[in-house]
């Protein structure tokens, strides 16, 4: 399938964050979301709505090119993503990452880009702050600072990196913490489709993502034995886990229909995801757990 996307290497190289977002929003928790779209009603026979429990934990995620079509100008990509979650519903969440990826083109070339970012979202979904610098060849490339607080039904951004500026976002808009808990209670629910608009503070601070999330029946406990051995992966063997996948679309007229991206993973019931593929049409990315380390999180009073 091959979606609209203008620089396939550029995606990677020159704009990682797009990149790190998506991984982002298939691993982040968070807090309670507010009315997302409407949903079709679940079957009979599921289960009643739960809270899902979210693990405070420290994940490393190997990634490697899965494959690259005619139209790529990428022949291998080589990377590491390092996820720091914390926090809690009383204390906010905490997230800490770093995505280094190095890229080679058909001439041979070689690039290094290195993704930092620092976020703090409240309990109740209602500020955000965030923070991502870029590194190309060790060289700062691109660097983005701000918040973001609720105010009625739209969301004010004040930015102080690329440039000082404030926009308004207006919609039925989630942070990423608050989308992935969504999709964890919709899977606990039974349902399958959830759709949602994202905010992250990723592209500058000015982009918002429209969203289309399907996630298929739970998976087998012993599925997770079948699976690359990890470090500590063997603490998710009891954890219910789904297939989903994830579809970004650029706001605005779909003059095509097709996604920006997809990202398909297996995501378990405590927040932890494995099984990562990140599919830009002219080519696609794996990412596998190797290693997995829980915190305790002090419970709420």
């Amino acid at each position: 399938m091959k979606y609209r996307l203008a620089s396939p290497l550029k995606a990677v190289c020159g704009a990682g964050a797009a990149l790190l977002l998506a991984l982002q929003c298939a691993l982040a928790q968070g807090a309670p979301a507010p009315e997302a779209a409407a949903q079709p009603p679940a079957p009979a026979h599921a289960a009643p709505a739960q809270t899902p429990v979210l693990a405070a934990h420290r994940a490393l995620y190997e990634l490697t090119l899965a494959d690259a079509g005619a139209g790529s100008n990428v022949t291998g990509i080589y990377g590491q993503l390092v996820y720091d979650f914390h926090g809690s519903a009383c204390e906010g969440y905490t997230l800490n990452t770093r995505l280094i990826t190095q890229v080679i083109d058909r001439q041979g070339k070689a690039s290094m880009s290195d993704v930092r970012t620092e976020s703090w979202e409240d309990g109740e979904g209602r500020r955000l702050r965030f923070s991502t610098a870029q590194y190309t060849d060790g060289k700062l490339a691109d660097a983005t600072k701000g918040t973001a607080r609720r105010s009625g039904k739209t969301i004010i951004v004040a930015l102080e990196k690329p440039q000082r500026t404030s926009i308004v976002l207006s919609g039925n808009i989630l942070f990423p913490a608050q989308h992935s808990l969504a999709m964890l209670r919709t899977a606990m629910a039974g349902q399958r489709r959830l759709q949602a608009d994202i905010y992250d503070g990723s592209e500058k601070g000015t982009k918002v993502y429209e969203t289309t999330t399907v996630i298929g029946p739970p998976l087998e406990l012993s599925a997770n034995a079948q699976l690359p051995a990890a470090q500590n992966a063997g603490a998710l063997d009891t954890i219910p886990s789904w297939p989903v996948v994830v579809s970004y679309f650029e706001q605005g007229e779909k003059k095509d229909g097709l996604p920006a991206y997809e990202v398909s993973f297996r995501m378990y019931a405590n927040g932890v995801s494995r099984k990562l593929k990140l599919d830009y049409g002219t080519f696609s990315l794996e990412g596998e757990l190797s290693s997995l380390e829980f915190f305790e999180t002090k419970p709420c009073p």
